[in-house]
């Protein structure tokens, strides 16, 4: 775990909150032990509650374990050592000084990271026309929309040029234009050679994105590994798309299951159940005069798996 291309090591992290004087503190993270390897996109996934904004915190120093040890660019965190400008973060909720502008905003956070005014507005007209702010960067912030608030968070995680960005969430309120600009945006800090690390409840965006994936339910792992070998090579069904749609009585005497398809239109998608019976069907009813527009081997998703492991831990936890 502690190998010296690790931008993040976490070991045995364990957090705890308050309730009340009569109530015991609640704890959010057990024993929580996984790493950031240098230029790879990391996803965190997890229910709400879950403990990933805690981390994250954690990880910002924002927040203080009860126990673990949290090690960045190969020294622990409480060392004393300067981050700040070796780290971008946007949390889930960026709260800003809203009667200021984009621009004034910008040039606020770069003088905290000790940029030169120069640099800062350099670096601010490039950032705001990539996440898509450019013709509103003089707009006070208290009229932006929630989109646009995202927007600028994700701005300024990237002022300052960081090597390792941690992202709180950054899909949220935004419009399906708006997460495929910020899906780009990601992957273009990875061809840079920057290191991402970001939690999403959007697990599809998380299964295109990310090299390897952390799932968290209650506070503990469930999961950890590369997306393609949690995902596995496991064939669930064959989808067959044939148009137009059969009738049912043509479906019968063919022998295809009943509950094997399901309208969509003019089209009727088929589920086979393996490889052979796939070449049945197709073979029944291209003779019939019937198209197989595709056929196509499904296999697991991410989310497939997301649900699993979290199903397993509420289970376990139902049953102590």
């Amino acid at each position: 775990m502690n190998s010296s291309n690790n931008v993040l090591v976490i070991e045995g992290l364990t957090k705890s909150f308050p309730t009340d004087f009569w109530r015991k503190p609640v704890r959010v993270l057990e024993d929580l032990s996984f790493d950031v390897r240098e230029n790879e996109i990391v996803g965190f996934l997890g229910p709400n509650g879950a403990g990933k904004t805690t981390t994250i915190k954690i990880l910002n120093r924002l927040a203080f374990p009860d126990a673990g040890k949290v090690t960045l660019f190969g020294e622990d965190i409480y060392s004393g050592a300067d981050f700040q400008r070796r780290i971008g973060f946007m949390p889930e909720q960026p709260y800003f000084y809203e009667y200021l502008t984009a621009v004034e905003f910008l040039r606020l956070c770069g003088q905290l990271c000790g940029m030169s005014l120069r640099d800062v507005d350099s670096r601010s007209e490039e950032l705001l026309s990539r996440v898509g702010l450019n013709g509103v960067e003089g707009k006070a912030i208290r009229k932006y929309s929630k989109g646009m608030m995202q927007r600028l968070g994700l701005a300024q995680s990237m002022l300052h040029d960081p090597e390792f960005v941690i992202l709180d969430e950054p899909m949220s309120g935004l419009d399906p234009l708006g997460r495929m600009e910020v899906r780009g945006i990601i992957r273009d800090l990875k061809a840079a050679g920057k290191t991402v690390f970001f939690s999403s409840h959007i697990i599809s965006d998380v299964e295109a994105l990310c090299d390897r994936v952390v799932m968290l339910d209650k506070g503990r792992k469930v999961a950890e590994g590369l997306v393609e070998d949690l995902i596995g090579a496991d064939i669930l069904y064959i989808e067959l798309v044939v148009s137009p749609a059969p009738a049912p009585e043509l479906l019968e005497s063919a022998g295809i299951l009943p509950g094997a398809g399901h309208a969509q239109g003019d089209l009727l998608v088929l589920r086979a159940p393996d490889s052979q019976e796939a070449n049945r069907w197709m073979a029944v009813l291209l003779k019939e005069g019937f198209s197989v527009l595709s056929c196509v081997p499904m296999k697991k998703r991410l989310e497939d798996i997301y649900v699993e492991r979290v199903a397993k831990t509420d289970v376990k936890a139902k049953v102590q």
